[in-house]
């Protein structure tokens, strides 16, 4: 069936159609990366070739993160020119648990690494996730501004929730990837996706 344009009345989805051409004014999340984890020290996500000006927001989703560990704490570091940069970060950080009303604010303004969440447990039923997002990545005119948020299981075990926002202070450059890691401890298992926002 050959159609240069859609009919006033629609088109029939139970025939067959063969599109060609550019389809424009798509919106949304475009997958850039996989990272599968397996008992790994550190993961780093992204490089110079994904972090590029083609998208001004990336957004990072760590999902079942489980540390061989208990009770440590989830960090990450930025990398530029593919050296990872293990100083001079500020960060804030609020946790909320189910079983305390308080708020815990966590925080630095000069740091070898942000520390993303704490006390995460390694029982087999137990993991966290995490949904970072990075802003203009690839200029060098601003210092970058990364927000982040995440959900998951203490050693108690709580459900915990953390959200925050980090900077690194010692330049703007641009960025080539973010290093995951347990402050002791591998990345036993989980998946980290990588999306360009268009």
């Amino acid at each position: 069936m050959a159609l240069t344009k859609v009919q006033a009345d629609g088109i029939n989805l139970a025939d067959t159609f063969a599109f060609t051409g550019t389809i424009t004014g798509t919106q949304g999340l475009v997958l850039l990366q996989t990272v599968t984890v397996s008992d790994d020290a550190t993961v780093t996500v992204g490089s110079s070739s994904l972090f590029t000006s083609t998208y001004k927001v990336y957004q990072i989703h760590g999902i079942n993160i489980h540390p061989a560990s208990d009770g440590v704490e989830f960090r990450c570091r930025l990398s530029t020119g593919s050296s990872v940069r293990s100083a001079n970060y500020e960060y804030s950080r609020r946790q909320t648990i189910h079983s305390n009303s308080s708020i815990t604010n966590r925080g630095s303004n000069s740091d070898a690494q942000v520390n993303l969440a704490e006390s995460l447990g390694n029982g087999n039923n137990e993991c966290h996730n995490i949904l970072m997002t990075i802003y203009n990545p690839s200029e060098s005119t601003f210092t970058k501004n990364i927000n982040f948020m995440s959900a998951g299981r203490d050693l108690s075990p709580n459900t915990a929730m953390n959200t925050g926002a980090f900077s690194y202070e010692g330049d703007e450059f641009a960025i080539d990837g973010v290093q995951f890691f347990y402050a002791s401890g591998n990345v036993s298992t989980g998946t980290f996706k990588l999306y360009g926002v268009a």
